[in-house]
């Protein structure tokens, strides 16, 4: 008989970063372990279809999102209690014998309800870094310790896609296993182009101020500036405050003409493949698998330097962004690098290796 496993997700199941590895574990493990789901919202998301595909259920705790910004605030920080009660509801109904939380500090109310109804393996898993205190609000400081210490106490596993993430996210002296997350070979790999390539820009990722893309809207404009005919394509969800302003700013700066807006569902290995830099000015970042799958197709990225450094394998160059749109635009057209693709060496990220650290983590072993 096999083990059953409930996946708590970051929000959605939207074509972004977590909803991806959570698909990398489902199709590759789901002949090993029957999986069920937990969002926390009621939209239906893209990868939604396959995973009941795989004959799993999910199950909804949307979180409340109130219009004043006061109230939202309050809803963040009610939403742990809901998510706990809620799941001592659901533990009660169903047996689990492996919890695997992706839900960022909420992960210490899913992890204490798994632990008060007996689930044997309570897996806490975390995909961002952090800020540290000095950058944050007095009550943001106090709900993460507290969810900190919760999430020590219950969870049976600590895992991090990064060193950083699990620094910033259990302690800097927490020990923490490290399981990068992988990329899919299948979608993602080298074709060569014919000659030199023109400057079109590349940035994957939902429209929000850490992914920062009203700074590769100046970069852009910077190229251009210096007589660059570049070019940009943002794919991701910009249905926010965040995606109006990233709009005016495109106007404002007179580029309309070179800047593709692609919803968050467009065809990312396509793109990557006519493009010739991918652009990720992160103000934090826990990963950046996006790099790696640039880096797959033989696309050349600039970074902030805030994305770890596991992410270069040869085709990667990070920059502080205290530099400046300038500067980056510099160091791209100095760099070259563009104008060709390279192959390069993606294989510490390859499918198997993770799938056998997820295999180790739901049978209690250390990594």
């Amino acid at each position: 008989m096999k083990k059953r496993v409930l996946l708590v997700a970051a929000g959605g199941m939207d074509k972004s970063g977590v909803p991806a590895v959570l698909m990398a574990i489902v199709r590759g493990l789901h002949e090993e372990y029957d999986f069920d789901l937990l969002l926390h919202t009621q939209t239906r998301g893209f990868y939604e279809p396959e995973f009941l595909s795989y004959g799993g259920a999910i199950y909804r705790c949307p979180k409340w999102r109130p219009g004043p910004r006061p109230l939202r605030r309050l809803a963040e920080l009610l939403h742990p209690v809901r998510l706990y009660g809620y799941l001592l509801g659901l533990l009660a109904r169903q047996h689990y014998d492996v919890i695997h939380c992706h839900n960022d500090f909420d992960m210490g109310a899913c992890l204490a309800a798994a632990h008060r109804r007996g689930v044997s393996v309570r897996v806490a898993h975390t995909h961002k870094s952090w800020p540290g205190d000095e950058h944050t609000g007095a009550l943001t400081r106090f709900t993460r310790r507290v969810s900190r210490r919760r999430i020590l106490r219950h969870a049976t596993a600590l895992v991090g896609c990064s060193p950083l993430a699990n620094a910033t996210t259990f302690g800097p002296e927490v020990p923490a296993g490290v399981v990068p997350n992988s990329y899919d070979e299948r979608r993602f790999f080298f074709t060569p182009h014919d000659g030199p390539q023109p400057l079109r820009l590349l940035q994957v990722g939902y429209c929000n101020p850490n992914k920062n893309q009203l700074f590769t809207l100046d970069v852009l404009r910077a190229l251009r500036d210096r007589g660059s005919d570049a070019t940009l394509t943002l794919i991701g969800d910009s249905a926010n405050d965040y995606g109006e302003k990233v709009g005016r700013r495109i106007r404002d700066l007179g580029l309309a003409d070179c800047v593709t807006l692609l919803p968050p569902d467009a065809d990312i290995p396509a793109a990557m493949h006519s493009a010739s830099v991918l652009m990720q000015p992160s103000v934090t970042e826990g990963f950046g698998i996006v790099l790696v799958e640039a880096q797959a197709t033989g696309l050349f990225c600039c970074a902030s330097d805030s994305v770890p450094r596991q992410t270069d394998l040869g085709g990667a160059v990070y920059l502080p962004l205290s530099d400046g749109p300038g500067k980056w635009a510099d160091a791209i057209l100095s760099q070259g690098r563009y104008r060709e693709r390279h192959p390069y060496d993606c294989s510490p990220y390859a499918t198997a290796g993770f799938l056998a650290a997820q295999r180790a983590v739901y049978e209690g072993r250390s990594l």
